[in-house]
């Protein structure tokens, strides 16, 4: 489930939608934001504190960034769980939706599974084909409509969201959907709200992605606390 808003540099998130979306995604939240030249900011909050929700996303305000509040369906509400997922050098992922693919480790997220299975050893040999729209046509086609993917590349400075048009566009900010969240506050149409624990479609990903598991990048940088 949980909730994804991209704010573009020059755009303000509203407190009311932070929250709103704090209020149905209570599982943790995590921020990465453009803070310099090939630099991101990553923080994470294992807990859902509208205070410091807002503190965390003050300090990054002036910069690009996305939020993803976290409502879990599979794995535990611990940090370790918490998005962004950092995949490659300078490059993190969030993730809303479910996953069917398999989870080895007991208690990690079908994200976690996703990040660090699927995702980290493709992007660490070749960072540049998140940006090749072939492969960004085949990660859509693997996800399905019902998920959303959304990179920040630091090394090009550049945002990639797969499924875009699956989410909402708001006053400059993108939604990754408008179900977890009081949409119709906001004017927008609500989404019916699928409680966690539904069962995702199996996924065969394409010959490109297959899963390892010996992958240096299962760590986790924690900023916040």
């Amino acid at each position: 489930m949980c909730l994804i808003i991209h704010k573009p540099k020059g755009v303000d998130v509203p407190l009311e939608l932070l929250r709103s979306a704090i209020h149905y995604n209570r599982d943790g939240f995590g921020v990465m934001a453009f803070s310099g030249r090939q630099t991101l900011t990553v923080k994470r909050h294992r807990k859902a504190c509208l205070a410091s929700l807002y503190r965390i996303y003050h300090s990054v305000a002036e910069h690009e960034c996305v939020i993803h509040l976290r409502l879990k369906t599979r794995g535990n509400v611990t940090v370790k769980n918490l998005h962004p997922f950092r995949v490659a050098p300078k490059v993190y992922m969030a993730h809303n939706g479910t996953l069917d693919v398999p989870c080895r480790i007991e208690g990690r997220s079908d994200s976690w599974h996703a990040a660090n299975d699927y995702m980290a050893p493709i992007l660490q040999k070749d960072p540049g084909i998140l940006h090749d729209q072939e492969f960004l046509g085949q990660l859509e086609n693997w996800i399905g409509p019902d998920n959303r993917l959304v990179f920040m590349d630091a090394h090009q400075g550049k945002t990639v969201i797969v499924n875009r048009n699956k989410g909402i566009e708001f006053n400059g900010l993108w939604l990754s959907n408008t179900r977890w969240f009081d949409a119709d506050r906001f004017g927008l149409p609500q989404q019916e709200r699928i409680m966690p624990g539904v069962q995702a479609l199996p996924l065969t990903p394409p010959p490109f992605l297959k899963p390892q598991t010996d992958v240096s990048l299962n760590r986790q940088i924690i900023c916040g606390h």
